[in-house]
């Protein structure tokens, strides 16, 4: 008996013994697997919450098509022909399914976003589930270091698909692994990290780069011809998911690309060196990440059972680093790097379950060495410029575009106006106007209006074509993110060499409440829908235009967008078009007002009080008329009626 047993031990030493990445022995560690996971799922909702909340202007883009999806109008960003403005399009359809259920769509990527983030921790227990506290280690470590991630928690609030990218990246690693190291034979084992990765290709058009490197990879590793048909099958439903989109983009948008592709892709050396700033950016606030992960390098040549999925993470690591210092990588929260974090975070945890197999001195140092460096993380983290930039602007910049789109909304729903936007997120997406966007990420002939700078400025602002909007004749412009009244991009800087703007275009002072208070500037076209209403014998001149100088801006009262003097102050609107005879000039508001008009030939004519103004015109002329309210007045509008 003695002898079959020692028989039996021998040969169990000589069997390779299953590890914690395995995912071998997890009814033992659901418990222990549990607290991690809720530790990290803790961690990372704290962490999320300290970001404000939907920071980037470009979320509200996805939100604007989520929100024409349900109110019936497809996937459009406005009216007109169609154009995929969004790069994300899963992203878009799981934020119009919550608002269909419901949940406000403002708070839809929230949910989405911290929910991703859970499940990418989720995935990480999965693939590593400690068996007791004592081999805990390479789950705790894995999923905090996500938890901590600046980018994970940035992006699981700011609005945008990282987090989504990151969970569904994670899963289909779980479901790789066994495929990897050869213990995946049946085709259950290929249709499982197949879903995920689909689903990836849907999230992201960039992501069949993933599932080329995935099938790639498996097939240099496969050792047999039924091993390399699993290789190449891995890729079929994700490969069928990319064409049927293609397939619907062409229909549907009549592309062969996304229109965010052409407006903002260029292989330029200046964008390879600001690629290669942001991922080294990246790199240095992630040190302590590195560290621990660079010890996979190390294990996997050790470790032969753990060379695989090693290798596989390494790879990803590789392709998509290559490919966002190339292509699109932004500095603003890493959020193209987010699958490196992902990445980063396997490898660490791949790396710490060889080391607590190696005896209790290096099980006790790998502990005190982790909890040093994710320490040393997430001081780094919150130092990087590129994350707590998040913070700088109180309220951020997409509260204070909320107030510009409210109020817009409210002054113009019923005019229909045109709004001709540069930021083309929270503006369009609140005040539900149809839009114009001036930088064409919505926009295809913008989009395909490339000149030869094309490449070498920030990436998603460089394009424009002033004539072209003026084409369109907008009936408002919003120049800048917040309507600074600057013409700061191509676009603008055009119009303003265009005598065409300045003959059609007043500058207005807005003063907006809802949902923080705020003054910003918009373009009026003095003939647009929400310009002067003409008749044959009278024209009615809104009295928010006059909102034009200090002392004076427009304000709502009620419904009424008119002008508040602030001050004793003047506004004056110019390019008046009248027909000869005479014409009575009458204010309608909180007076009382001094009234001045002129014509281009030097007609005068002025009066005081609420006392009605006569100009004589002897033949059709451009007037200016001049209004002077008292401190507290307010200005709904001037009637201009032939007598």
């Amino acid at each position: 008996m003695l002898r079959v047993v020692s028989e039996k031990r021998r040969f169990m030493q000589r069997v390779p013994q299953p590890s914690a990445a395995s995912g071998a022995d997890a009814s033992v560690s659901m418990p222990v697997g549990w607290a991690v996971g809720l530790i990290a799922a803790a961690a990372v909702v704290i962490h999320a919450r300290s970001y404000p909340m939907l920071t980037y202007d470009d979320a509200f883009i996805s939100l604007r098509y989520a929100q024409r999806l349900l109110e019936g109008h497809g996937l459009t960003w406005t009216e007109g022909a169609p154009v995929e403005g969004y790069s994300n399009l899963l992203w878009v359809l799981a934020c119009a399914l919550l608002g269909a259920l419901g949940v406000d769509l403002v708070d839809a990527p929230v949910v989405l976003g911290i929910g991703s983030a859970i499940a990418t921790i989720a995935a990480v227990v999965v693939a590593f589930p400690p068996r007791s506290w004592r081999n805990a280690l390479p789950s705790l470590a894995g999923t905090m270091f996500i938890a901590l991630a600046g980018p994970i928690g940035l992006w699981a609030v700011s609005g945008l698909e990282g987090c989504l990218v990151a969970a569904l990246l994670a899963w289909s690693l779980v479901f790789l692994r066994p495929l990897a190291d050869g213990r995946g034979t049946g085709w259950a084992s290929v249709v499982k990290p197949s879903v995920p990765l689909a689903l990836l290709c849907l999230t992201r058009p960039d992501a069949p780069l993933l599932v080329v490197a995935v099938c790639g990879f498996l097939l240099v590793q496969a050792r047999s011809r039924a091993a390399a048909v699993r290789a190449l099958a891995v890729g079929v439903i994700p490969g069928l998911a990319t064409l049927g989109q293609v397939a619907f983009r062409l229909v549907y948008y009549g592309d062969w690309l996304p229109n965010t592709a052409r407006a903002k892709v260029a292989f330029t050396l200046a964008r390879l060196e600001s690629g290669a700033q942001c991922v080294g950016s990246a790199a240095s606030s992630s040190a302590a990440l590195w560290i621990p992960a660079l010890l996979a390098l190390y294990v996997a040549w050790r470790d032969p059972k753990r060379r695989a999925p090693i290798a596989l993470s390494l790879t990803l690591l590789v392709v998509w680093t290559v490919y966002s210092v190339t292509v699109t990588c932004q500095p603003f929260g890493y959020r193209m790097l987010i699958p490196c974090y992902v990445l980063l975070a396997f490898l660490v945890a791949d790396a710490l379950d060889w080391v607590v197999e190696q005896g209790t001195i290096a099980h006790v140092t790998a502990w005190v060495a982790t909890l040093g460096l994710l320490a040393l993380f997430a001081r780094a983290q919150q130092a990087d410029k590129n994350i707590a930039m998040a913070h700088w602007r109180k309220p951020p910049i997409s509260v204070k575009a909320a107030t510009v789109g409210n109020t817009l909304r409210e002054a113009f729903e019923d005019r229909d106006p045109l709004v001709a936007v540069d930021a083309a997120g929270a503006i369009p997406f609140y005040s539900g106007l149809r839009s114009l966007d001036m930088l064409g990420l919505n926009d295809a002939h913008i989009a395909r209006h490339h000149d030869e700078s094309f490449g070498y400025g920030v990436q998603g602002h460089e394009l424009g074509d002033g004539a072209y909007v003026l084409s369109r004749q907008p009936d408002i412009i919003v120049a800048s993110v917040l309507g600074s009244g600057r013409l700061a991009f191509r676009g603008g800087r055009e119009m303003e060499q265009d005598p065409r703007f300045h003959e059609w275009y007043r500058m207005v002072r807005i003063y907006g409440e809802h949902p923080t208070p705020m003054r910003f500037n918009i373009f009026s076209r003095v003939e647009g829908r929400v310009g002067l209403r003409r008749s044959q014998d009278e024209v009615v001149v809104p009295g928010y235009l006059f909102a034009s100088t200090k002392g004076a801006q427009a304000e709502l009262e009620g419904d009424i967008l008119g002008t508040r003097f602030t001050e004793s102050g003047e506004g004056v609107v110019e390019g008046i078009e009248l027909a000869a005879g005479a014409w009575r000039i009458t204010p309608t508001g909180a007076g009382p007002f001094v009234i001045s008009a002129r014509s281009e030939a030097g007609k005068r004519a002025t009066t005081r009080a609420d006392d009605d103004t006569v100009l004589n015109l002897a033949e059709p002329s451009r007037i200016q008329v001049a209004v002077k309210g008292p401190p507290g007045g307010f200005l709904t509008k001037i009637e201009i009626r032939r007598k």
